[in-house]
């Protein structure tokens, strides 16, 4: 299976923090705003586990900035020039040990409700510009990430990864980039070819608000860890497994549609048909050796019982 990863481009980000609010219309279910009326959906079943995946997502987030300070890996603001390496730059934020900057950034349960509906759009369409269509307000600001807001806060940028296991996620994002923001400077990368875009954002001292969420739908599975700096105010999410309907905006071309599109295989991922189906083929394999080992031991007795 190919691996997608995709971080904004640096002018996005920036873009991103700028956009005006979403429509008011909320998803079911996440309550995250959509960028076009309520009745502009697709729906699809899902699932997924919130809380499972704050905690590995927060346990390897820590891990991952802990061993960053401790390179004291270099390190460039989105915005101008400054400082250099990651803790002169940490220190601007008034984060001047390991604890404080390990510990700066902490999980917001709105920003796991716009992981998890992100994650929801990226099953089908893989990027980070959401699906609309033309029933999308002129002033919305349509395809833009910064439209995934609850009460419109939080929209500010989002990793997405094509897995929907959040330790595989958080490896890509994180130690899987480290070669490439050295090479860079500690600069920002959307380039798939030298990508550090995923790692700059997890690391960035300014970030202190983040959510988790990976999901299987009827459609793919996708992660995602959003981020951002203002509280979303959002105290509830579902807790624990999860296997229920959840809406994306229809994008140009489909046709809306309330009844939910159904998981395959009880829900299994990709990577878990994958499992199954190389299982299946390797018994299959086996069998099939057995039949040519056996078969010419049988083959005399067989004739000897047929000619009597």
């Amino acid at each position: 299976m190919r691996i997608r990863l995709l971080a904004a481009t640096t002018a996005a980000a920036t873009a991103l923090a700028l956009a005006p609010a979403a429509s008011a219309d909320p998803a079911p279910v996440t309550g995250v705003e959509l960028n076009q009326p309520a009745d502009q959906v697709i729906a699809v079943e899902a699932k997924f586990d919130l809380t499972a995946d704050q905690n590995v997502g927060m346990e390897e987030l820590r891990k991952l900035r802990g061993a960053m300070w401790d390179q004291n890996v270099p390190f460039l603001e989105l915005r101008g020039a400054g400082n250099t390496r990651l803790r002169d730059v940490a220190a601007n934020y008034g984060l001047d040990t390991r604890d404080k900057y390990v510990n700066a950034i902490q999980v917001d349960t709105g920003y796991n409700l716009i992981a998890l509906q992100r994650a929801t759009e990226a099953a089908e369409f893989m990027g980070h510009d959401r699906p609309h269509n033309s029933t999308c307000a002129a002033n919305a600001n349509c395809g833009s990430e910064a439209t995934a807001t609850i009460n419109g806060k939080g929209g500010y940028g989002t990793n997405l990864h094509s897995t929907s296991n959040m330790s595989r996620a958080m490896q890509g994002w994180g130690f899987g980039e480290l070669a490439a923001l050295k090479r860079l400077g500690g600069a920002f990368s959307a380039d798939q070819r030298n990508l550090s875009g995923h790692l700059h954002t997890l690391i960035n001292p300014a970030n202190t608000r983040i959510g988790f969420a990976g999901v299987v739908t009827a459609e793919g599975e996708a992660s995602a860890a959003a981020v951002g700096t203002e509280a979303t105010g959002a105290t509830v999410m579902p807790q624990g497994e999860q296997r229920t309907v959840l809406h994306r905006p229809a994008n140009t071309g489909e046709k809306p549609s309330t009844t939910p599109k159904k998981l395959i295989l009880g829900g299994a991922s990709m990577s878990e048909i994958r499992r199954i189906i190389s299982i299946v083929l390797t018994v299959l394999t086996i069998a099939s050796a057995l039949v040519k080992f056996i078969e010419p031991q049988l083959r005399p007795l067989v004739d000897q019982y047929l000619r009597r």
